[in-house]
């Protein structure tokens, strides 16, 4: 048996043809990456430029950010602290929600983690947490700030009295503002 070793010039020309799609291949994969993280980063600026530039959510940050007393059983009819301090912890649900779908990573996620857990670590949100998860669970409803409540659940802003209803009798942290 004898092989008969011949290159034409079309077999040279369909290796150079090939070598040039895997470049262009490569290329065009580096391009898409390139494009998709320039995409991330300018989603990430977004929603910390809303921070930075929502009247609402800035000042409740900054409320919340120096400990002041904010919630009480007028809290609930206050209209607009209401409107403010909802809105904001929606927004930071929602962060929480991205991180948990692993749309934003947990690079991303370091951007908004300090306002997360001080405001988890606030006192009236914890008794403003009491007061909505005992009413949510009460009416069978889910509750409000979702993804915000299960990423403090999940790294233990909230102690045991939290999930007992009648907490409110016996630790002077929390209160019974709403029917629950």
């Amino acid at each position: 048996m004898t092989f008969k070793t011949e290159i034409s010039i079309s077999d040279i020309f369909a290796g150079i043809s090939l070598i040039l799609v895997v470049i262009g291949g490569i290329f065009a994969y580096y391009q898409w990456r390139r494009n998709v993280s320039l995409k991330r980063a300018g989603y990430i600026n977004e929603l910390i430029e809303k921070l930075r530039s929502d009247q609402f959510i800035r000042d409740t940050i900054y409320l919340l950010d120096y400990g002041e007393s904010w919630y009480s059983y007028e809290f609930h009819s206050s209209g607009e602290m209401e409107l403010k301090m909802d809105k904001t912890l929606s927004y930071f649900s929602y962060i929480c929600y991205l991180k948990k779908q692993r749309i934003i990573s947990n690079k991303e996620y370091k951007f908004f983690k300090y306002e997360i857990e001080r405001i988890l670590c606030n006192s009236g949100i914890q008794d403003y947490f009491y007061n909505l998860y005992h009413f949510s669970k009460k009416n069978g409803t889910p509750f409000t700030f979702q993804y915000l409540f299960e990423y403090g659940k999940e790294h233990n802003f909230f102690d045991k009295d939290f999930f007992n209803s009648n907490a409110y009798k016996t630790n002077l942290k929390y209160h019974k503002y709403l029917n629950f």
